[in-house]
């Protein structure tokens, strides 16, 4: 993240900002951030990982999916 940080004489930054009687006529330390709205942080905080691990499927065995669980019940208990 990119940002400044300066000294600075508080009279310079007058016509700026409002200045506190207890900063005039002072140095000060300005920092500047980027600002981040509520909205888009928000917005880039709900990423969807639909579709993230697509690159691993096998379509071949899809199909014994829904039987799988049920199979490997039978498997385990079939002979006790």
């Amino acid at each position: 993240m990119d940002f400044v940080r300066v000294i600075k004489n508080s009279n310079d930054l007058e016509k700026f900002i409002d200045i506190p009687e207890s900063l005039k006529n002072r140095k000060v330390e300005v920092i500047i951030l980027p600002y981040a709205d509520e909205e888009n942080s928000e917005q880039s905080e709900k990423k969807s990982l639909r579709g993230a691990l697509s690159k691993y499927k096998n379509e071949d065995l899809q199909a014994q999916e829904s039987d799988a669980w049920s199979q490997a019940v039978m498997d385990q208990y079939e002979n006790h």
